[in-house]
């Protein structure tokens, strides 16, 4: 099975592809547009979400488009919609064009309409997948932390290690779901190679749901440190992130505010069921993360 990945140089990504260049019968490409992805067992292709033309001859005999490359982080909503949503559509053409069977979407469990304009753009992709009369599945996971994760737990993590006092945006009461990297990683490759799995949407989050409040203090009581919660209101703090991002300072972007407070799905026992998946414990996952 060929298979054409795009984001493979992302943290999540970049373990994904070492993965599965171990796994006999798949040959491996990674689209390359601005950052290298040196690998050995993968090919690299040069490709552009908005270059249709880059974008035909990437998938050109490929069997399954696995597609995990978006925009994360901007001011601008228009952004958002141009890279994830435009972007996954004109990979979806490129697909269709060439005869690409299946397409795999690497979405959020954030992909919301409440989530401000990532998770609506995340939201607006899943469509154009879902309407694009391919093989399709779409995988959402939550908040990854870990060696090559994202930075938002993995942030948090080392901020409550070190500091006594932590801020928490509103009341601590947003849930978040926190993964370890290799659980979704893995969940991932099963989906891959599982030809039969398609037409579903599937959350990848942890084990469990927590407030933020109770992140902190579970992240607290695992290091044996007493640490402090400092409450900001949310429109606060959405006022100091956009003063900050006009200075050129993204710290914080403002929609990443109701992306963090949204309602999000929260029912694993589908994957479960359909993957064997078993993601551990916040605690079990920290200790692999240290020990690595």
């Amino acid at each position: 099975m060929k298979i054409l990945l795009t984001g493979a140089s992302s943290g999540i990504g970049s373990v994904l592809v070492k993965r599965l260049v171990d796994c006999a019968d798949l040959e491996i490409t990674a689209l390359i547009h601005r950052s290298l992805v040196n690998i050995s067992g993968c090919e690299a292709r040069q490709g552009d979400l908005n270059n249709p033309e880059l974008l035909t001859r990437a998938v050109d005999g490929v069997d399954t488009v696995v597609h995990m490359a978006a925009l994360t982080s901007s001011t601008q909503e228009s952004e958002y919609f141009r890279i994830n949503v435009t972007g996954t559509q004109n990979l979806v053409d490129a697909c269709v064009l060439k005869g690409v069977k299946r397409i795999i979407y690497i979405s959020s469990r954030a992909a919301s309409l409440d989530g401000g304009g990532y998770s609506r753009s995340k939201l607006g992709a899943e469509e154009c997948v879902k309407n694009s009369g391919l093989n399709w599945l779409i995988l959402r996971p939550s908040e990854v932390y870990g060696q090559g994760a994202g930075e938002t737990i993995n942030r948090l993590i080392q901020w409550v290690q070190k500091y006594p006092l932590v801020p928490v945006i509103g009341e601590g009461q947003a849930i978040l779901s926190p993964v370890y990297i290799d659980d979704v990683v893995l969940a991932m490759e099963r989906a891959i190679l599982d030809k039969e799995l398609k037409g579903e949407t599937i959350l990848l989050s942890g084990p469990e749901e927590l407030t933020f409040d109770e992140l902190v203090d579970r992240i607290a009581k695992y290091f044996g440190v007493l640490r402090f919660k400092l409450h900001l209101p949310a429109g606060l703090v959405r006022f100091g992130a956009t003063v900050l991002t006009s200075l050129g300072k993204k710290l914080l972007v403002p929609d990443q505010i109701p992306r963090l407070l949204c309602s999000k799905d929260k029912e694993i026992g589908k994957t479960s069921a359909l993957i064997s998946y078993s993601p551990r414990k916040l605690e079990e996952g920290m200790a692999a993360y240290y020990k690595d």
